[in-house]
């Protein structure tokens, strides 16, 4: 796993997330929402996308579940919020949740949990 997009519209947490990725080594674009990442997701052809589950224009569920749609299982999705899972339909469900608040550990840890993601 090398590619990571974000779609995150919290310019703080994007920017911790970015600097977290990047100096571990990954490739990463961050979106300031989930139209934008979608946007980018042929071209940029993530291994895995990270989400925050409510933003502007497009929620986290609707970009999973698009994401799926596009991509398959060439790539892999974590969901960033502290959105109770209760309120998520099926569909909406991530390979992975990490709950807000998150460190740049835990948001290290999570991503690489996931490297074996696309072997499924």
């Amino acid at each position: 796993m090398q590619r990571i997009l974000i779609a995150e519209d919290d310019p703080i947490l994007a920017m911790i997330y970015e600097i977290t990725l990047s100096e571990a080594g990954f490739d990463v674009l961050v979106c300031r929402d989930g139209v934008e990442a979608l946007d980018a997701l042929d071209d940029f052809a993530p291994d895995l996308v990270i989400t925050d589950f409510f933003m502007p224009r497009m929620t986290g569920g609707e970009l999973i579940r698009a994401v799926r749609e596009r991509r398959g299982g060439l790539t892999c999705t974590l969901l960033a919020s502290a959105v109770d899972p209760a309120r998520l339909r099926e569909d909406e469900w991530a390979d992975a949740r990490l709950e807000k608040p998150i460190t740049p550990a835990r948001l290290l840890s999570g991503v690489r949990a996931l490297e074996a993601c696309q072997a499924h």
